[in-house]
């Protein structure tokens, strides 16, 4: 526990460092910034890299030609769960917990939204921080793959991604997938 807390406060520390091109700053404290998708990938891959469970998840989902990954952490818990879905194999949905896996159904409406937003976004990488704090912890990492090639990162270290109000487009569709892979999420 001290470890992921030690390493989500070095990210923001690494954050700030980095170069960012900021999109969205509005009255919920949430602020958006594109940042370069390896210096994304390299921050949060120090969370995940203490787990050989997280380690293995992000290799499998890079075998993925087309599919999307939410990661999600929350202080309190000692693993990550990860909501995957595999396009090319019937929109093949698992919840994977270091203990167990589980197959999600996903509706018909939510499948063909989630392939149309495919066909759209634009390749582009985000860092969200936001301001005020919730009182605990949550982590957000989500990938999405199209034709072999990530397009997608977005990352959301300290708060819940529907936090930010945006113009931007492609973070509007995002955050339409994220509605989706949330809404999976608590499915039994």
């Amino acid at each position: 526990m001290k470890k992921e807390i030690g390493l989500l406060i070095g990210f923001l520390i690494l954050s700030a460092c980095t170069t960012r091109k900021e999109i969205v700053s509005t009255k919920s404290e949430c602020s958006v910034s594109i940042v370069p998708p390896e210096d994304l990938a390299s921050n949060y891959k120090a969370f995940y890299s203490s787990s050989y469970f997280n380690i293995n998840q992000f290799a499998d989902f890079d075998k993925i030609k087309n599919g999307i990954l939410m990661c999600r952490w929350n202080e309190g818990f000692k693993d990550s769960t990860f909501l995957i879905v595999d396009f090319d194999k019937e929109f093949n949905t698992v919840k994977k917990t270091k203990n167990s896996t589980e197959a999600v159904i996903l509706s018909l409406e939510e499948k063909k939204s989630l392939k149309n937003i495919l066909e759209i976004l634009k390749k582009e990488s985000y860092y969200q921080n936001c301001v005020r704090d919730h009182g605990h912890a949550s982590l957000y990492i989500l990938e999405i793959r199209h034709n072999n090639e990530k397009i997608v990162q977005y990352y959301s270290p300290m708060s819940h991604p529907y936090e930010v109000v945006t113009s931007n487009a492609n973070i509007k569709l995002v955050q339409d997938i994220l509605g989706i892979m949330d809404r999976g999420y608590y499915r039994k």
